[in-house]
């Protein structure tokens, strides 16, 4: 089946396709196998022309499929800033820049109150905040992958998502993500994979913080890492069950400080200290 849309020419084809091939790959219907492709098309008036190519097991399914890839591209354009054009024939006036949402001051709040960030001071928090980006997400669309590469944590500002993790072929459901909720963490602190899917249950707004500005307040503050390296082994053992399992103190005592120094020296390999 072939779907085609139209993107601003400002736009480096590449990264559209990228952003379509994300759209189409993760809309509900689409098979994995042939794989989804992308090309360019046609250079049109006021737009360069893409043509996403997919397969479908249920023709008759045929509106849905293409409504999840068009759902799909909408909020995947929004969070790459990929527009799509007016005809070239029609006068659109854009006073100023328009924001997303005033979910920073929201943001600042929560992370004010989220142990992660104690160390920080305020002028070291507002530099994370005016330097992440704030995305949003429809309905049933993930966030994170088990088991990919993670470079960045996310705030939850607005919608609910579902945490679920693969065991044994099949999806099994562990929590929810609600407003004021932090997570992918562990894998932006320590380089270690994904260790569940996040995925949208309704309309969702995060605040995404990447490595590089974490990097950047680590630095101005070493002392963050110490903070960080007991808070993740505290974290680490609560998820083992460690903390409430222990009947020795000592041996709990010996197993944290393991851990401590596990995630310290990741702190400093990860970002480079």
């Amino acid at each position: 089946m072939r779907l085609r849309v139209g993107a601003d020419y400002d736009v480096p084809p590449n990264r559209v396709k990228d952003a379509l091939h994300r759209a189409a790959t993760r809309a509900e219907g689409v098979l994995p196998d042939p794989p989804v492709k992308v090309f360019v098309m046609d250079f049109a008036d006021s737009a360069v022309i893409y043509e996403i190519k997919f397969s479908m097991g249920n023709h008759r399914a045929y509106n849905d499929v293409c409504d999840a890839i068009r759902t799909n591209v909408w909020y995947e354009f929004k969070r790459q800033q990929i527009t799509i054009p007016f005809p070239i024939r029609t006068l659109h006036l854009q006073r100023g820049a328009k924001r997303i949402s005033d979910g920073r001051s929201e943001a600042r709040a929560i992370l004010r109150a989220e142990a992660l960030f104690d160390c920080m001071n305020d002028e070291q928090l507002e530099t994370v905040l005016q330097n992440s980006e704030i995305h949003r997400y429809g309905r049933g669309e993930r966030m994170i992958q088990e088991g990919d590469p993670g470079d960045s944590m996310f705030v939850m500002l607005r919608g609910t998502a579902a945490v679920s993790i693969a065991r044994n072929g099949t999806t099994v459901r562990v929590g929810a993500m609600r407003q004021g909720d932090c997570f992918g963490e562990f894998a932006l602190l320590t380089g270690e994979p994904r260790t569940a899917t996040v995925r949208a249950e309704n309309d969702c707004e995060v605040l995404e913080i990447g490595q590089p500005i974490m990097a950047g307040v680590l630095r101005e503050s070493p002392e963050c890492l110490n903070a960080l390296s007991a808070l993740l082994a505290k974290r680490k053992l609560e998820g083992e069950g460690i903390v409430e399992k222990a009947t020795q103190p000592k041996e709990q005592a010996i197993k944290e400080s393991e851990y401590r120094s596990t995630f310290l020296r990741r702190l400093h390999a990860v970002f480079e200290l």
